[in-house]
């Protein structure tokens, strides 16, 4: 195996030192298995964005010295620049499937994702063709005085600039919606900021190529591989710390600490009893289990349906009511036959509504429902 020469060196190993590759490689490996092993509810975004990080990572560890100097003792370090950019690639493809499930909003049909990913193996293959003479010696493709070096840099950087214009089109909108909410705005600030400077990156790596393929030599080829390592690995290990709240959220869900998991604590009791006395009122649907956010507002709406039904028996209570009060009327409508109320055009309370409130009469629905007196109806209700 030919030495490999000193402009494929520079041009294939990372610039950053080991320590701190090594650590910022660890971070963002632990974050995106981590993430991806706690979520609740892997929706496709959610794998298409870790495919994404992972084409990142894998890129930045093919640069890293430690790791190309074990994968030499097997296969070039050109052969490892070429997995590199294999890598590259299949971030390409990842960007384009997150720009078509942010701008449609509905699941990508399985026949697109496979024509994705099949056009990136094809493209890594068409590199692997361009590349042959330059990794038969072992030497950057910079070196070859051909077609080879604008053609294989068009192939490499041209799919990753035509991807993100997707996701920069929905990026602009929500700048342009920015009334709607503030935090997405900001967030396609910073995504607009990134892609701006990647489509910068892969243009004037394009050029360069093409330069090279015409005899003109650039000189800051090897200055802006080293200044890549620091503007590529460091902002995507930044960007890991958007992961951690919702790993903290999926692992709150988990261990059952989450807000929802405790109001269904509170509300189930009195839930239970009116399900129970009130059958009609539950809603026809099949509810996540998985998902405790959406148990919560469906027994929540049960609960207020439920109380609207029974609005005569809440018509003379004062507007501001105690959780006892409420309680106790709610029970004597539960307990009472249909009609048996004289006021049959009242109306419900405002505060059937407050979630707040609701809560409390939970709470106090609770505190006096071991009482059989007050507890008329049978608890066989389940969530």
């Amino acid at each position: 195996m030919n030495a490999p020469s000193p402009l494929l060196i520079a041009e294939a190993t990372s610039s950053l030192s080991e320590p701190v590759a090594a650590v910022l490689l660890t971070w963002i490996a632990v974050v995106v298995v981590l993430r991806m092993v706690v979520l609740v509810e892997r929706v496709r975004l959610d794998w298409a964005v870790a495919a994404l990080v992972a084409s990142f990572w894998c890129t930045a560890l093919l640069r890293d010295r430690a790791a190309q100097s074990v994968l030499t003792q097997w296969i070039s370090l050109a052969d490892i620049r070429l997995a590199t950019h294999a890598a590259a690639l299949g971030g390409a493809g990842a960007i384009l499937w997150i720009g078509l499930l942010w701008r449609a909003r509905k699941p990508v049909r399985d026949r697109t994702v496979v024509l994705i990913w099949a056009t990136v193996a094809m493209l890594a293959v068409a590199l692997a063709w361009i590349s042959a003479p330059a990794r038969a010696a072992n030497i950057a493709v910079e070196e070859l005085s051909s077609w080879r070096p604008g053609a294989y840099f068009t192939v490499y950087s041209l799919p990753t600039s035509l991807a993100e214009i997707l996701v920069l089109i929905t990026a602009i909108s929500l700048m342009w919606h920015w009334r709607q909410s503030a935090a997405r705005a900001v967030f396609a600030v910073i995504l607009t900021a990134c892609i701006a400077m990647s489509q910068l990156d892969a243009w004037t790596r394009i050029i360069t190529g093409w330069l090279i393929s015409t005899g003109v030599q650039d000189e800051l080829t090897t200055d802006r591989a080293g200044s890549n390592d620091l503007m590529f690995l460091v902002p995507v290990a930044v960007l890991m710390l958007l992961a951690l709240p919702s790993i903290a959220q999926s692992l709150a869900i988990r261990l059952h600490r989450d807000p929802a998991t405790r109001n269904i604590a509170v509300l189930e009791p009195m839930w239970a009893d009116m399900m129970a006395a009130r059958p009609e009122m539950r809603l026809h649907v099949q509810a996540r289990r998985d998902l405790p956010q959406v148990t919560e507002h469906r027994i929540l709406i049960e609960i207020e349906d439920t109380m609207i039904s029974v609005a005569p028996y809440l018509a003379g209570l004062p507007p501001r009511p105690t959780p006892a009060q409420v309680c106790q009327a709610l029970r004597t409508a539960l307990a009472a036959r249909d009609g048996a109320h004289a006021d049959q055009d009242a109306t419900a309370p405002r505060w059937v509504g407050n979630e707040a409130f609701v809560l409390d009469i939970a709470r106090e629905w609770t505190r006096t429902r071991s009482d059989p007196a007050t507890d008329p109806h049978p608890r066989e209700a389940t969530v």
